[in-house]
Order: C-alpha cells, then structure tokens, then sequence
C-alpha cells in the first residue's frame, strides 16, 4: 500500500533543521523531509492521546450546552481540573 503524501512550506525551529540534517548525514533519513516526518511521527502519539483527551471534553461541554447549562466565568475550569484528578 503506497502512502500518499503532500507538499507544503513551514517554518521550524533552526534546532529541528540541524537534527534534520544530522540524521540526513548519518544514513538515519534518506532526506530532510523524511527526518522531519520521522520526527513528527515519534511524537505523534502523544499528541494524537491529548488530542483525543481534549475531544472529549469539548463533546461534554456541548453535551452542557445542549441541556441549557450555564457555566459561569472559572466553572469550566474547575470542571476540567475535576476531570484530570479523576483519570
């Protein structure tokens, strides 16, 4: 199965760069745009388990919205803090 990929310009750090261009002169990537990828993909579990944390507070919370619940200023907070001592 052939992976599709797409090209696009961003700006990262130099530091990102550097590492890229290490793991180019290493033999670890072919290629900076596949170190990049390597790099993103490492730390893409994390960010795909936070993601989906903050998913499903955001459906609660339209969950809220739905039932008419009025949240005052600093109560979705506290209802979110509540949330995070609870997992």
């Amino acid at each position: 199965m052939s992976v599709m990929s797409v090209k696009i310009s961003i700006r990262v750090k130099k530091e990102i760069l550097e590492i890229a261009d290490k793991m180019v002169r290493y033999g670890l990537a072919r290629s900076r745009s596949q170190a990049i990828n390597t790099m993103i993909e490492k730390g893409l579990r994390d960010v795909i388990n936070e993601v989906k944390f903050w998913d499903e507070i955001y459906l609660e919370a339209e969950k809220l919205v739905t039932n008419n619940f009025k949240l005052r200023h600093g109560e979705l907070r506290k209802l979110l803090e509540e949330d995070r001592l609870m997992r």
